[in-house]
């Protein structure tokens, strides 16, 4: 027998271990459409790994890092491969660990407004055990059918009902695990002042080690979905109406804005039947030769396939379609709720809809998850973007992404995940060359053009689906140097190389970028469209309500000194009762080194974990030198409304001892 298959059988068991071809192959990668493009194109499949591993225990894993330092083999944390980023390429010098037997779902509080539950269950079977019981986790990406908890957690995810419970980092109240040097670990919310552990794992996308457990912050399951449709005469009015919303202090769980042809493609859609009902199942079989070749012909000249479905829609109302949808339990006010949001809709110029379109959405919910395939199959090749900027930023990363994506194909928008501060723009693109060489040159040139746009109007380059491999290069524009300080944790947590290296970190043997495209300043600034204050850290907090002052905005609590202080001491993070909320949208700082770090004003990003703690606490990191932080006005109400929870506390001496570990490795740090 194989010793290593040996190895592995004596670590997890006999029934546990499996090299055979189809089921390596079945690991070799994720749904990176890239890679399904460049197979079409005859590249050769990853070669798989060794052998796919199903540990039961965190004891386990313990052992097969044990294993991987001994052989020098890699270990591939696995969830359940829908990624679509490009995290997971395994080859023969791996090992896939496959987590999906590590699914017990220990504890549910609804007093508490809490969960614990192994990081392999499915979403989709989560969500029903915890419905079960009387609650909700109310995080539904469209994989939730096919995607894990200890995915959401690595990369950083977010729901369809994210308007109301957040993102998966703000449900995120403590998460267990084991680091590469084998340590096991266990974050909690820290103390004031102190580096959040939780905020360095979530977004980490298995490069520091394997998530095993997540307590999870969770809610009393819904009884009342009521919602409405609102039509615009342009995206900027509908989007307008939207910034109006969450700035009242609504949060409906659900708002969907799209663009005139998707709001075509949509509304065509409902007039053919019941807007509840669910589309007709149809088969992913190939088109005709003759349809394929029509098609990637008007594909050949994506130009002026955007500039002809603009003039359709134009044609056709050049209409575009907002949703908004609540969910409430019998104790909260709705209906109240429903008539604010209906009065801003009509307010912004918007023409009743009636609740068919929201019904209907609500009933097809998933069913975009299974669009893509067809696609490859019809010779053409398809993909997604998820960007996100501030409201008064909105307008450029639209118009530049767009205009970036549609030199490569045909491009359809909308937006669909909303904040006080800002908002993500979710773009589909389809493209189409004579041959599929010239379709994956295609491909890769289209990306690179699209992330440089959107990081130029000042957006982030992921909301919500992680980095992988497809936007790797891109994070030297959303850190700047800052990538120095990934590298330093994912060798301090992974000092021998148990886990395969590609994804999330870059290679730093290339020259980073100097500044970002839309630098903080050195004085401080409003943004009051987005109700953000940029504030450079020496600026007194009595000089930053003056500022504000004048715009009917201000910053939470009563305390005094410098903005830099405030943080040390633990400046309040978001309102424990609204998750949607975040107090830094941004910073920038400085490196031992004196190279420039940042992360441009976003109301959300998933572009690797959240590192702000660590430079708001550490100065071993470097220096903060500015922060763009939320500001309030007196007519957000709030949503009170939202139940509480009870936030697990407490310090784990092993990732103390990682930080300090890292801390030696950032770039300049011995010179001073």
């Amino acid at each position: 027998m194989d010793p290593l298959l040996a190895d592995l059988e004596r670590c997890v068991g006999a029934d546990a271990v499996c090299d055979d071809d189809a089921e390596r192959s079945a690991y070799a990668q994720d749904l990176w459409p890239r890679q399904l493009l460049g197979r079409r194109a005859g590249a050769p499949l990853p070669a798989g790994p060794r052998a796919v591993v199903w540990p039961r225990s965190a004891e386990q894993l313990q052992g097969l890092i044990d294993i991987a330092r001994r052989t020098g083999l890699r270990l591939v944390p696995f969830g359940a491969g829908s990624a679509v980023t490009g995290a997971v390429v395994a080859g023969r010098d791996t090992v896939s660990v496959d987590l999906k037997r590590m699914r017990t779902l220990h504890r549910v509080d609804l007093d508490d407004g809490v969960c614990e539950v192994d990081t392999g269950i499915l979403g989709e079977h989560l969500e029903t055990l915890l419905q079960q019981r009387g609650a909700t986790l109310g995080h539904f990406p469209s994989s939730i059918y096919c995607s894990t908890v200890g995915g959401w957690v690595a990369t950083r995810s977010a729901g369809q009902c994210s308007g109301r419970y957040g993102k998966i980092e703000d449900m995120t109240l403590a998460v267990e695990g084991v680091l590469g040097t084998g340590e096991p670990f266990h974050a909690k919310a820290p103390a004031p002042g102190a580096v959040d552990m939780r905020a360095l794992l979530v977004g980490s996308e298995g490069t520091f080690g394997f998530l095993t457990r997540a307590t999870l912050r969770v809610w009393p399951r819904p009884t009342q979905v009521k919602g409405l449709a609102f039509t615009y005469d342009t995206m900027e009015a509908a989007w307008e109406v939207l910034r109006g919303l969450y700035q009242a202090g609504l949060r409906p769980a659900v708002t969907r804005l799209y663009d005139p042809f998707d709001t075509l493609v949509f509304m065509q859609g409902a007039k053919k039947g019941d807007p509840e009902a669910a589309p007709a199942r149809k088969g992913t079989h190939a088109p005709s030769a003759t349809v394929e070749a029509l098609t990637r012909r008007a594909l050949e000249h994506p130009r002026a396939l955007n500039a002809l479905a603009s003039a359709v829609s134009a044609a056709s109302g050049g209409r575009c379609l907002l949703l908004v949808l609540f969910e409430a339990t019998p104790a909260e006010p709705v209906d109240p709720m429903l008539e604010r949001a209906r009065a801003i809709a009509r307010s912004g110029g918007g023409q009743d809809a009636g609740d068919g379109p929201a019904r209907r959405w609500r009933a097809r919910r998933h069913a975009v998850s299974y669009r893509m395939p067809p696609t490859f199959v019809g010779g053409l090749w398809a993909d997604t973007m998820e960007v996100a900027a501030p409201w008064s930023r909105l307008g450029a990363l639209y118009d530049n992404v767009r205009e970036a994506l549609g030199r490569g194909g045909f491009v359809m928008a909308h937006l669909s995940h909303a904040y006080p501060d800002g908002c993500s723009i979710y773009f589909t693109f389809v493209g189409g060359s004579r041959t599929d060489d010239e379709a994956l040159m295609t491909y890769d040139d289209t990306w690179r053009r699209a992330l440089v746009a959107a990081h130029r109007a000042g957006g982030t380059v992921a909301h919500h689906h992680g980095v992988g491999r497809s936007k790797r290069a891109a994070m030297a524009l959303e850190w700047g140097a800052g990538v120095r300080w990934l590298e330093a944790l994912r060798a301090s947590a992974d000092p021998d190389g148990v886990f395969a290296r590609g994804a999330l970190v870059p290679p730093l043997d290339e020259p980073l970028p100097a500044t970002p495209a839309h630098p903080c300043g050195e004085e401080p600034a409003v943004d009051a469209r987005s109700r953000l204050v940029t504030l450079p850290v020496g600026t007194t907090l009595a000089e930053a309500r003056a500022l504000l002052g004048p715009y009917g905005l201000s910053l939470p609590g009563e305390s005094q000194g410098t903005v830099g202080q405030w943080f040390r001491e633990g400046a309040p993070g978001a309102p424990s009762e609204d998750p949607v909320d975040h107090l830094v949208a941004g910073w920038e700082a400085r490196l031992p080194s004196g190279e420039r770090a940042w992360w441009q004003p976003s109301p959300r990003r998933s572009a690797g974990p959240d590192v702000f703690s660590l430079l708001a606490s550490d100065g071993r990191f470097g220096a903060l030198t500015a922060v763009t932080l939320r500001a309030f006005a007196a007519e957000e109400t709030g949503p009170r409304w939202l139940a509480p929870c009870k936030v697990p506390t407490g310090r784990d001496p092993a990732l103390e001892a990682w930080v300090d570990r890292a801390a030696a490795r950032v770039p300049g740090l011995a010179g001073r």
